[in-house]
């Protein structure tokens, strides 16, 4: 009998903690376990050969020399917009793209407390980096165009 009552308050112990609600916690901790982090060589945040590849403009542009779209693409990333911009390049040269056009472009200034991430978004930093440290967030969605061979 003890053996049984015993077995039945260890397991309502457990179970119970799977049914409290999750308490409120700082960005860093809520990313720490969802972990869509990805972290990225601190070198494409510069310049690469690939990223000078891909020319930045507009669809107009891009349709006018012959282009077709390809995808729309999206970056979050923990740094300010240049750097964000040469690895959205790197990463269109990449799949493919031979020209870029920025839809929306979003650089948050992290100390103001405003930066808010879906579950569906994917953040890229620097190696070596944390989203405590981070000056800007930012976020640019393009679309990418195949040119062709």
């Amino acid at each position: 009998m003890f053996k049984n009552t015993l077995a039945v308050l260890s397991s309502l112990l457990v179970l119970s903690g799977c049914v409290l609600p999750p308490t409120s916690r700082p960005l860093e901790e809520q990313r720490s376990y969802i972990d869509k982090t990805v972290s990225v060589p601190t070198t494409l945040f510069t310049e690469t050969p690939e990223s000078k590849s891909v020319i930045l403009g507009s669809s107009t542009l891009a349709q006018a020399s012959g282009c077709h779209l390809m995808q729309r693409y999206k970056v979050r990333t923990a740094s300010n917009f240049s750097d964000s911009l040469n690895l959205m390049k790197h990463r269109a040269a990449l799949m493919g793209a031979k020209r870029l056009t920025i839809v929306r472009h979003e650089e948050v200034d992290a100390s103001k407390g405003r930066i808010v991430l879906q579950d569906d978004d994917t953040l890229y930093i620097q190696a070596g980096t944390s989203l405590q440290g981070a000056l800007f967030h930012t976020t640019i969605i393009a679309d990418l165009y195949d040119c062709g061979r």
